[in-house]
């Protein structure tokens, strides 16, 4: 068995606590089905004629692969990895991606060489991309030939999917061992600098998630699953795609969310699930609805918090059950999600008739607990901070021991979301509730974005004397980002887009900004946000002050 080492910082009594789930540690060494390349040859092997993975063009133009095909695409673009880029096991390389084959078969191909992948979001700024990159130190940085070259210039652009055939030329590099423990993922998180932490999974987080979806949700070879999240979040990722590949069950890949075109997806493809957030639901619901086939069972949803009204009106007018997940980055996926087995009544006390809909039940493999500032656990009702230890807990943030201890303090993994829990008198089964957050961050269109890091941009533009941000709810994007500042007087016009743009995504910009003539503070100069987001909720909107 493969021994775990504690991060710097973190006692090696709460980090195995974290990392055990009823008291047995996991991750044995050399067992092929502890990764995912692991999981795809063996797919290949045994159900190689089944299909894998549908993805499109920029034309609408789909082309489905077989298990069998695409470990044959991943091999050919490690042959091409192997001749032009030269990555070796150890390395770590950058990935941009698109939701397409070649990004996937790139991702597979690399791990398989023992490299490390760092997920980029090809939205972000190309400064924030490099302070990622440069952290890990990565050998290259590849993209799909989908993300525009201006993204990052320095980036490798990947070849064009060719259609793999068996009698193409050998020259496959070596499968590398690889150690279920060690480092096989990279996600940037929203911190109080633009690269402030860095999220590594390991092989093991990663199948141990995938082995719990495919569990959660008793997916089967030959289950079609729908999805439509980018792969460079980890709910596109794990659960479309390994969830996918774990069951033997056929993933239909979006190349993104398309309000006119998604019904005809659903309605062409006939999935059993389909995953999704919170604003796309929405935005179904006000464009147009699918007519959902006989073989769908259900909407998941995760990354932003989904109303009452929300899951009502998918019920009544849709005519489908809407199961919510909640997890995090540092979780690898879910941590907990509402089971799919509920007797009516049950779903429509958890979701329906109730002000906050229930996240569900611990996922298998996490033990998942409301724990009070003493680090007690709290009693069902009392409100906590929502804590998590199991087996697809992150093994760190990457060289940053102080955050990775406060995160393990204690033997559990602190998610910063306050909630409560209760045990189900129908079903003996303990719900949980997030009712708020400890951290400040909002989430827009699934984007973590940190209203600190925010306010510190905003504050740094010339002519702005102060300034804040507050997150405000939204139907179609989850939370929207208003800003707040003051101008220095005699100022009237003033441009924080150059500045934003250097930090943030455009998407994650502030939807409007007010100015006024105070930001409210306490005496020792903290934000009084909730009395800020009170203001913003009854100003008018003012685009740029």
């Amino acid at each position: 068995m493969t021994v775990v080492t504690a991060p710097e910082g973190v006692g090696r009594e709460d980090f195995e606590r974290v990392h055990t789930y009823g008291g047995i540690p996991f991750g044995p060494s050399g067992k092929a089905g502890a990764t995912m390349p692991g999981r795809l040859s063996a797919r290949a092997r045994t159900r190689g004629d089944d299909p894998f993975l549908t993805t499109f063009t920029e034309k609408g133009e789909e082309h489905t692969l077989s298990y069998r095909e695409f470990e044959l695409l991943s091999r050919q673009v490690g042959a091409w990895l192997d001749q032009k880029v030269g990555v070796v096991a150890g390395d770590v390389a950058g990935l941009l991606p698109a939701n397409d084959a070649v990004s996937l078969a790139a991702l597979f191909a690399l791990q398989r060489s023992g490299c490390a992948v760092l997920l980029l979001n090809p939205g972000d700024p190309p400064d924030r991309l490099r302070q990622q990159t440069g952290r890990l130190s990565a050998k290259a940085v590849l993209r799909s030939p989908s993300v525009p070259d201006g993204v990052l210039t320095e980036a490798v652009e990947l070849p064009a999917a060719p259609r793999p055939h068996p009698d193409a030329p050998a020259g496959h590099p070596p499968d590398a061992p690889l150690d279920p423990w060690s480092d096989a993922l990279y996600f940037g998180t929203s911190g109080s600098t633009a690269a402030s932490k860095l999220v590594a999974q390991s092989h093991y987080n990663a199948a141990a998630n995938a082995d719990a979806l495919v569990r959660h949700h008793t997916l089967v070879p030959g289950d079609r699953l729908l999805g439509c999240l980018p792969i460079h979040h980890v709910n596109g990722l794990h659960f479309t795609v390994f969830g996918a590949l774990t069951a033997g069950a056929h993933l239909v890949l979006a190349r993104e969310f398309d309000p006119f075109g998604y019904p005809d997806l659903v309605e062409r493809f006939k999935p059993r699930i389909a995953s999704v957030v919170p604003s796309i639901l929405e935005t179904i619901l006000a464009v147009r609805q699918p007519v959902l086939p006989s073989t769908f069972d259900y909407f998941v949803t995760a990354a932003a918090p989904l109303t009452t009204a929300t899951a009502r009106a998918v019920a009544h007018r849709v005519g489908a059950r809407v199961l919510q997940g909640y997890g995090l980055t540092e979780t690898t996926n879910f941590s907990t999600t509402m089971p799919a087995d509920l007797h009516e009544d049950t779903y429509r006390r958890m979701l329906l008739d109730t002000d906050i809909p229930s996240i569900g039940t611990a996922f298998h493999g996490n033990d998942v607990a409301v724990l009070t500032d003493s680090g007690d656990r709290a009693a069902p009702g009392e409100t906590g901070e929502i804590c998590m230890r199991g087996l697809n807990v992150m093994t760190r943030y990457v060289d940053n021991p102080e955050a990775t201890s406060q995160a393990f303090a204690g033997g559990w993994f602190h998610s910063g979301d306050l909630g409560r829990h209760h045990v189900d008198a129908q079903s003996g089964r303990t719900f949980f509730v997030i009712t708020g957050r400890r951290k400040n961050i909002a989430k827009v269109r699934g984007e973590s974005v940190s209203l600190e890091e925010m306010d510190r941009v905003l504050r740094s533009v010339p002519q702005v004397v102060d300034a804040a941000t507050v997150a405000l709810p939204h139907r179609f994007l989850g939370e929207e980002v208003v800003a707040a500042v003051v101008l220095a007087p005699g100022a009237s016009d003033v441009d924080l887009r150059p500045a934003l743009s250097a930090v943030f995504s455009p998407a994650v910009h502030p939807s409007r900004v007010a100015r006024l003539e105070a930001i409210p503070r306490t005496r020792t100069g903290k934000i009084l946000r909730p009395e800020l987001t009170r203001q913003l909720s009854r100003s008018e909107p003012e685009r740029n002050p």
